[in-house]
């Protein structure tokens, strides 16, 4: 029986050790090169676009490349702010979702958006999508984008 407190003891404490190491190193400065971020990018199981995330500290940023377009979707809770940082794609922000589905809590996506206002996106420009907004990023055949999303709670 003391061996076996003994064990759990040990294990107890590897276990918060290690999650206080975690906690410590994603709070922790921290420089990643290009070459390095685009290492890190993981294909989506969908495949439309591959994204690696940077940090969960007071929300996510997220670097996603994208040769496909994306559904129409809206984010109960959860603002999007992005950045293009290379590529060209055409955006819709606003309007509304058609052919809507649930796919998860508050993640909602569908087949298209009617209405909204549709926007070229180039490297350097920035969208703000709030909580709730219909939005979508559509690519060219051929193409590619690559950008930054920062997403924060509403």
């Amino acid at each position: 029986m003391r061996n076996l407190a003994a064990s759990f003891l040990v294990i107890a404490g590897l276990s918060y050790a290690t999650a206080q190491a975690q906690a410590a190193a994603a709070d922790a400065p921290r420089y990643l090169s290009n070459d390095e971020i685009t290492k890190l990018l993981k294909a989506d199981p969908s495949g439309l676009y591959s994204q690696v995330t940077l940090s969960r500290t007071g929300g996510l940023v997220m670097i996603t490349t994208r040769d496909k377009s994306g559904e129409g979707e809206s984010h109960a809770g959860w603002n999007d702010f992005i950045i293009v940082q290379e590529g060209k794609a055409s955006f819709t922000l606003g309007g509304t979702l058609t052919g809507a589905r649930e796919v998860g809590p508050g993640e909602i996506r569908s087949s298209g958006i009617t209405g909204g206002r549709v926007v070229a996106l180039r490297p350097g420009d920035y969208i703000f999508a709030p909580a709730d907004t219909a939005h979508r990023m559509e690519v060219p055949a051929g193409g590619k984008v690559r950008y930054i999303v920062f997403k924060t709670r509403k």
